[in-house]
């Protein structure tokens, strides 16, 4: 377990470090010790380790630290710009958000992150219950004709019925699994996306989506554990993608939190979920 995690934590660094683009002013990466790399990186780990708890203040101040350490580590801006969103800071959410976008050129989170700091900059207040796009918006864009308006308002209820079918597939097959292979690692998984599943029929219920409760795929398990595995953590892809997918129509910060802590947790998982197959 101690060198899965070390392995992991030398991963997401790595990741970092490609990820990190641009170094400062004139390109030139600042001289940073073997020491200074090694504290940055418990940081980081320790900074997951606060997300996944869902202390989010306390993961901001992780991540803080550790790119005060690793000032060349520029992906640690979304880490920062993220639990800021997580704790409700929405001005240092923003900062971090755009320096984000500002220093990281390539990246697969630029797209969300840009979307999630022009949300920002709009209302770094409290949020409405839902973008514009979406059911149950006051002030639908002047230029979007009936048809186009009425076919976003479908896009958008599938969307929120999909990630909630997701995620109750992902609890019914977890919660299967345990059962069959207690020793290997469904428990937590499957009492994850039951309180996340929760928490997304709690937000459509608030924004008046209409959601199909049943309608969810009852999965096999497979023949062994390691199989159990590799099913779930393919499982938990869906479940990510079918998160974004919600994020793009539902903005507020309220529906941000919600679809962003579960898609973290069902990414996290699905890690744990790959390692065991």
């Amino acid at each position: 377990m101690v060198q899965r995690n070390r392995a992991r934590i030398f991963l997401l660094t790595s990741m970092l470090a490609l990820g990190s683009a641009a170094w400062g002013p004139k390109n030139q990466k600042p001289q940073v010790t073997e020491e200074q790399l090694e504290y940055s990186k418990q940081m980081f780990a320790e900074g997951e380790a606060a997300m996944a708890a869902e202390q989010y203040a306390d993961a901001l101040a992780k991540f803080q630290e550790g790119y005060r350490y690793a000032p060349h580590l520029h992906v640690f801006t979304y880490n920062i710009a993220s639990a800021a969103d997580a704790a409700g800071d929405c001005q240092t959410a923003a900062t971090y958000f755009r320096l984000f976008v500002d220093l990281v050129p390539k990246h697969p989170k630029r797209k969300s992150s840009k979307a999630r700091l022009a949300k920002l900059d709009q209302e770094c207040t409290d949020a409405p219950e839902l973008a514009s796009t979406t059911p149950g918006s006051s002030e639908p864009p002047p230029d979007r004709s009936d048809r186009e308006k009425e076919r976003a308002k479908k896009e958008a209820i599938a969307a929120m019925n999909a990630a909630y079918s997701e995620l109750r597939s992902a609890q019914q097959l977890h919660e299967a699994a345990n059962k069959r292979f207690p020793d290997a690692p469904f428990s937590g998984p499957a009492r994850r996306r039951r309180r996340h599943a929760k928490k997304v029929l709690k937000l459509a219920q608030k924004l008046g989506v209409p959601m199909e409760l049943n309608d969810f795929d009852t999965l096999e398990v497979g023949g062994n554990a390691k199989s159990a595995c590799k099913i779930a953590q393919r499982q938990e892809k869906k479940v990510v993608n079918a998160l974004d997918e919600a994020m793009e129509y539902y903005e507020s910060t309220k529906a941000y939190r919600v679809f962003n802590r579960a898609r973290r947790a069902a990414e996290r998982d699905g890690t744990n979920f790959d390692a065991c197959s």
